[in-house]
């Protein structure tokens, strides 16, 4: 058995021996292929970290040029938020609500409208043909032309619930193609002297300017103008029947 096991490990170092004799032999062949591999190896690392620089380099700038999706949506909001902001000024600065409001009432609230003939100096003193008037679906509408144009107002106060003794409604005007030009919110409110509106001062819900603006501001003057003439004709035949009277009444000579 000792023999056997002193002839295994003999056997053992002759393998190592000539295997250490080969390594030796081709140490300096491995060498040289190791060497070449790490070489090339090395060859091949600038372009790569290059490319990978510049890649980034390519994505950083169209991540700077190009805006993500929430940050173009953000920048719009923002846009628009201004734009009808600078619009709501423009209607509060002009009065168009106020001056719409009180054209409206004048002219298709406190008369009826559908008696009245364009042709006589009661239309003449308002500019304006009365063309449509009618009540659908709660939605009153009134069809009419000022200087030249088609215009339509619309307003849905029978649509709109009451809420302690008042409601809130919206008052339209469409231009011929069924733009809406402008909304208006209304608040109508009961109290001792019967109805009470009145315009909301957060402005128009929505508004486009344009030369209708003016055309209706000049003709809302006018009327107010005819108006304030046709109240101070009134106050004056007044006066002149109280002169008459006291005189008549206490015998006092012209």
């Amino acid at each position: 058995m000792n023999e056997q096991l002193f002839a295994g490990l003999i056997v053992l170092f002759v393998i190592v021996v000539i295997t250490v004799m080969q390594i030796s032999k081709n140490q300096l062949r491995i060498r040289r292929m190791f060497l070449m591999v790490l070489d090339r190896l090395r060859s091949k690392l600038p372009s790569w970290s290059g490319g990978s620089r510049k890649s980034k380099s390519t994505t950083a700038r169209f991540n700077k040029a190009s805006p993500s999706a929430e940050e173009e949506s953000k920048a719009e909001l923002e846009r628009l938020q201004k734009l009808i902001a600078d619009r709501k000024r423009v209607a509060r600065e002009s009065d168009i609500s106020h001056h719409l409001w009180g054209f409206y009432k004048y002219r298709f609230r406190d008369s009826d409208a559908r008696s009245v003939d364009p042709t006589d100096q009661f239309g003449k003193w308002y500019d304006v043909k009365i063309l449509s008037t009618d009540t659908r679906n709660g939605l009153n509408r009134f069809e009419f032309k000022l200087k030249g144009a088609k215009y339509q107002f619309v307003d849905d106060e029978e649509n709109k619930g009451w809420a302690d003794k008042a409601k809130f409604f919206s008052l339209f005007l469409y231009d011929d193609s069924g733009r809406c030009l402008i909304e208006i919110p209304m608040k109508v409110k009961i109290d001792k002297w019967g109805r009470n509106y009145s315009v909301l001062s957060e402005g128009p819900n929505a508004f486009l300017p344009g030369d209708w603006v003016s055309d209706f501001i000049n003709v809302k003057l006018k009327h107010q103008r005819i108006h304030n003439l046709e109240i101070r004709e009134q106050k004056h035949q007044e006066r002149l029947w109280e002169i008459e009277d006291l005189k008549d009444r206490f015998g006092i000579p012209d």
